[in-house]
């Protein structure tokens, strides 16, 4: 879990540009875009906010995503 206050610093790097982007806490360790619907992972409660990262889950569904565990950033 990240701290609220932190989240609404963060914005979706495909949608900062145009003054939107606001991010939310999907599903447990994601954020997703209110906007375009990149969804970002929380690994090791750091944002990977990386522009092609929320791409890759863009309109995958929550119960699909993968859990922090299974996910290749998690894992050394």
């Amino acid at each position: 879990m990240i701290d609220q206050d932190y989240i609404e610093l963060l914005r979706c790097p495909h949608c900062a540009a145009e003054g939107s982007g606001e991010l939310s806490e999907g599903t447990e360790n994601w954020l997703t875009c209110g906007n375009c619907g990149a969804q970002y992972p929380i690994v090791g409660g750091i944002p990977v906010m990386l522009p092609e990262e929320g791409a890759k889950w863009r309109g995958v569904a929550s119960s699909d995503l993968p859990t922090v565990d299974s996910h290749q950033r998690h894992q050394a």
